[in-house]
């Protein structure tokens, strides 16, 4: 099914927040910091104030009365640099100004003096014992009101957050294990770089305020913007407007609170839009260090992992903590059965930009060092990779550990399509190599609540009113194919609407793939609320016949007499009509046992193959030919499916073989921009790509639903990597895999990646 909103995106049409003013608009330009780290002595704005363009220069000076600290779980981003800096690019000044040329050209004017502080732009750096501490006294917020901690201290100088999960007698099963292995792994930054940078346009009437913009968490943002403000939630509205992709970047709060003060004192609405550039210095991926510890029986059984997930979180929290959290407990283990299991997560400070929310919250990382340690073992140990794992996979039905939920999916079914597919038993040709991966993350998220409407008209098309933020992801189809199954109408009379949190019901936010499972739910039943309706109506009004009533092809049937919805509304409500209205409800509960506050909603499995070809003179690696799987569960769209696959494996290309983000010693980026950043183009694209849509049926969505949009991204990295070890003999610790690394290891004896 293609919906209006596809043609429209294609042909260029279709309107993006970006392209959303209001009249009399000013436009508002960020001053950026030079140093990672350095205290800010004085700001100088007098040379930009005198511009006769310029409305307002705002500075740290402007937050008194605020409280402007940002950030999940731990607030301590402020909204403007308050004293001083913490990586290179962080905001210190905004310009507002009639155009934005005027703008650029004032905020160049602003003169900032600075005492520059020692640096500390790696993991490394933030863990010595004479590192220079980023937050002296800890971070000036702590935990919102309710979360249980009444203050915060971070565990070790320059370690934001340190989580602990252990289940079974990890020490017994190391004790008596026939093999142990210890490897340790490594993983980049990738830059986001959404087609549309973050943008917003915010309006304060002295009563409340407005703001328009591609944030993914509206009702979030919400409460946000009244914590800061000290304003009731009822005064502030919050559109969220259609966003060209996000990838995780446009989750959570970002600047939108800045623009609403930049509006406030300019008395006049503003926009803030970042340029590319400025979106690479706004977030990032988590760079990670992966080590773990496995034991495995004489007979190849997995018995216990211990594992330590280390993050770079760059300056400040942003998302870092559910990053953590999420990628140590729920994808640090993997699909496997284990005996016991001893996860840490650690998120590190650096002066750096922050680390966030990235497609996979965590999961990309952890899975690519599992699978390349399931890998090493299966070779170690002479065993078939591809038997190694099935032989130790989740079956469906069991739990990982006592106390989550069990597994959703048939594992076993998944790795043998790809497989399968692959050719995984054929010959290798010299110089190729061939590779499986299984990635696993949760799905959901944590304890959630989405709730939806679905209006009725009269002449029998309808409107969904729900919280999903339209990423590109296609939420407007699915909320037409399950609409539309349940009263029986063309999908093309049910439309979605804009999210405006004065008329949308509340949702706590577009993530975790929760379209399809917990968004779904809700909408279908919403709309199977409204076919009740129907129904007592049409058992009201249709009062000369017997029997049940029916849908059938858009109209109502009780007996022999037939009526279409609007014939229906005339009968009962008279010419001038009405409409019926359906809420729906649908949660994953607080469990105040779950060491994440929630039993994971679904689980979201990740299936690759990949072959491979190795030039041994250049250390080229092109990809011949990469399979991916993913289970939806129930596919209500199937074509949304394998688009969500085709992109997430094309990210998991690039992670394994293309994307970095770089930075000079002393933290600032070196490819900051989208020239400088290699990025896949259809040039690296594999020759042949198949993607698979299995349909097991058993998540909590409609039919069995399950999101699947951020699943291909989690194997791909691990499963290529694995091909390129097959086709090398080497084993290969870092991404991405560059020809350097490849030449230098080819043929290798010893099997260790140089460098």
């Amino acid at each position: 099914m293609t919906a209006a909103n596809d043609i429209a995106r294609v042909r260029g049409s279709f309107a993006y927040a970006i392209d959303f003013a209001l009249p009399g608009m000013l436009h508002a330009v960020l001053v950026r910091s030079p140093h990672p780290h350095a205290e800010i002595l004085a700001i100088d704005a007098a040379a930009a104030r005198v511009d006769p363009d310029v409305v307002a220069v705002a500075t740290a000076d402007d937050l008194a009365g605020l409280d402007p600290w940002q950030g999940v779980v731990v607030r301590d981003q402020p909204l403007l640099a308050i004293g001083k800096v913490r990586h290179a690019g962080e905001p210190v000044a905004a310009v507002v100004a009639r155009h934005p040329a005027a703008a650029a050209r004032a905020a160049g004017r602003v003169v900032v003096r600075w005492r520059v502080l020692p640096p500390v732009p790696t993991i490394a750096a933030a863990l010595a014992p004479d590192a220079p501490a980023l937050f002296d006294q800890g971070p000036p917020q702590r935990f919102p009101k309710g979360s249980g901690a009444e203050a915060w201290r971070e565990p070790a100088r320059n370690v934001l957050w340190r989580f602990r999960f252990r289940t079974g007698d990890p020490e017994a099963l190391f004790g008596r294990a026939a093999h142990v292995f210890t490897d340790t792994y490594r993983f980049p930054r990738m830059s986001h770089l959404p087609i549309e940078p973050l943008c917003a346009v915010a309006r304060w009437d002295g009563m409340g305020a407005e703001v328009w913009c591609n944030n993914q968490d509206p009702f979030l943002l919400r409460t946000d913007l009244a914590r800061i403000f000290s304003l009731p939630e009822a005064s502030i509205r919050v559109h969220a407007l259609p966003a060209g992709a996000g990838f995780g970047a446009k989750s959570y709060p970002k600047h939108e609170a800045l623009t609403l003060l930049l509006s406030r004192l300019a008395r006049s609405p503003v926009r803030l839009a970042l340029t590319w550039d400025e979106m690479m210095l706004t977030l990032s991926q988590h760079a990670a260090e992966v080590t773990l510890t496995t034991a495995v029986s004489a007979d190849g059984t997995l018995l216990a992992r211990r594992g330590l997930l280390r993050l770079d979180g760059g300056a400040y929290a942003d998302a870092s903590v559910i990053v953590c959290e999420k990628g140590a407990y729920r994808s640090l283990p993997g699909p496997y059965r284990w005996q016991a299991v001893e996860s840490v997560g650690e998120v590190v400070r650096t002066s750096t930009i922050p680390a966030g929310s990235f497609r996979g919250f965590g999961g990309p990382q952890a899975c690519f060092a599992g699978e390349r340690q399931i890998d090493a073992i299966a070779r170690r140990l002479r065993l078939d990779p591809v038997e190694f794992r099935k032989r130790n996979l989740l079956r469906p039905g069991e739990e990982p550990w006592p106390g989550e939920t069990p597994m959703d999916s048939d594992l076993e079914d998944g790795l043998a399509a790809v497989a399968g597919r692959i050719g995984w038993r054929g010959s290798r040709a010299p110089g190729r190599g061939r590779g499986v991966a299984v990635g696993m993350k949760d799905g959901g998220g944590f304890s959630r609540r989405s709730l939806a409407v679905v209006k009725l008209a009269r002449d029998g098309s309808a409107l969904v009113l729900s919280g999903i933020a339209d990423l590109g992801q296609g939420p407007e189809r699915v909320a037409a194919v399950i609409v539309s199954e349940v009263l029986g109408i063309d999908p093309a009379r049910v439309r979605l609407a804009p999210i405006d949190t004065d008329r949308t019901p509340h949702d706590q936010g577009t993530h975790a793939s929760v379209g399809a499972a917990m968004v779904g739910l809700a909408i279908r039943r919403a709309v199977e609320a409204v076919r009740a309706r129907l129904i007592a109506l049409a058992a009201e009004v249709i009062d000369e016949a017997s029997g049940d009533v029916v849908f059938e092809a858009g109209m109502i049937r009780r007996g022999n007499v037939s009526l279409s919805v609007p014939a229906l509304f005339d009968r009962a409500f008279g010419a001038q009509g009405s409409e019926l209205i359906g809420e729906g409800e649908a949660r994953n509960p607080f469990d105040a046992e779950a060491p994440l506050g929630a039993r994971c909603g679904f689980w979201m499995p990740s299936f690759a193959a990949a072959e491979v070809s190795v030039d041994a003179d250049t250390g080229r690696v092109a990809v011949e030919r990469l399979v991916v799987a993913g289970d939806a569960g129930h596919a209500l769209d199937p074509e949304g499916c394998r688009a969500q696959t085709e992109g997430g494996a094309v990210q998991g290309l690039a992670q394994a073989l293309i994307e970095a983000l770089v930075f000079d010693d002393e933290g600032r980026l070196a490819n900051g921009t989208p020239l400088a950043y290699r990025m896949p183009s259809v040039l690296d694209l594999p020759r042949e790509v198949a993607t698979i849509t299995l349909e097991h049926g058993l998540g909590p969505g409609p039919h069995g639903a399950k999101g699947l949009g951020e699943h291909a991204i989690l194997a791909v990295a691990a499963a290529i990597a694995n091909a390129v070890a097959d086709a090398t003999g080497a084993e290969y610790s870092t991404l991405p895999i560059t020809p350097e690394d490849v030449a230098a290891t080819s043929g290798s004896a010893d099997g260790v990646q140089a460098g």
